[in-house]
């Protein structure tokens, strides 16, 4: 790491033993010659090697792009650490066809100790040709780390046009219907009554008739207990 790429800052050795290296191993998320995508945790420190260190960790990958993530910590008076992330990506290849003969330039962008330790998502961009670069930066929290995701996309627009673009598709989506989803009432199955219950067979295995109910059950039982008192 070239040192005057943080002035006023000594290097943190990746094998401290004393003093755990910050900023984790990058996750390289997607690579393409006109975008480049890489993530990885922070755990801010506590302590320091010496009153001004700084941890970074970078990655690149040839004709895609490059991407740094930093971290610059001091140690003030009362000694509290103050940190800031410094986050650098650049576009490393170039369209001939489009006029370009050149990688494009190092962006950066910095959060202070107060934004990492939320969430939110910061950009800039820079003419790189005829066109330009997007440089963007997402950070939140994760499992008590910071979550840093980094990329670099190639736009075939020139920054003004880019920015007359989204502000033009920002408008249209203003002016677009709340979309509502589709209500769908299942349909509800009929239910078919279950059959009467079938009688049961009597001792002789014949099926005894099911008895009826109603007035007419009731005279049935009145004739059936007065024959059986006159004939026995």
């Amino acid at each position: 790491m070239p040192q005057d790429e943080h002035p006023g800052f000594d290097h943190w050795e990746v094998n401290d033993s004393n003093h755990p290296f910050p900023v984790g191993d990058i996750q390289l998320d997607t690579e393409a010659d006109d975008f480049m995508a890489a993530s990885v945790d922070i755990e801010l420190p506590q302590t320091l090697p010496k009153p001004a260190t700084v941890a970074e960790r970078s990655i690149g990958v040839t004709g895609s792009g490059q991407l740094w993530f930093g971290l610059e910590c001091t140690t003030d008076l009362q000694g509290n650490v103050r940190c800031e992330g410094v986050l650098r990506g650049r576009h490393v290849h170039w369209f001939p066809d489009h006029g370009e003969s050149d990688v494009g330039p190092k962006q950066e962008v910095r959060l202070s100790m107060a934004e990492m330790g939320g969430f939110g998502r910061r950009e800039a961009m820079a003419a790189h040709g005829p066109h330009c670069d997007l440089f963007s930066v997402v950070w939140h929290q994760r499992q008590g780390r910071l979550h840093l995701e980094l990329s670099v996309l190639h736009i075939r627009r020139t920054v003004a046009q880019f920015l007359a673009d989204r502000e033009r598709w920002k408008r249209e989506a203003e002016r677009m219907p709340p979309w509502r989803p589709s209500v769908i009432v299942p349909e509800v199955p009929h239910e078919t009554p279950p059959p009467p219950p079938r009688p049961e067979p009597g001792p002789d295995g014949a099926m005894v008739p099911e008895r009826p109910g109603g007035l007419l059950g009731g005279l049935l039982a009145l004739v059936r207990r007065i024959a059986k008192a006159i004939f026995g």
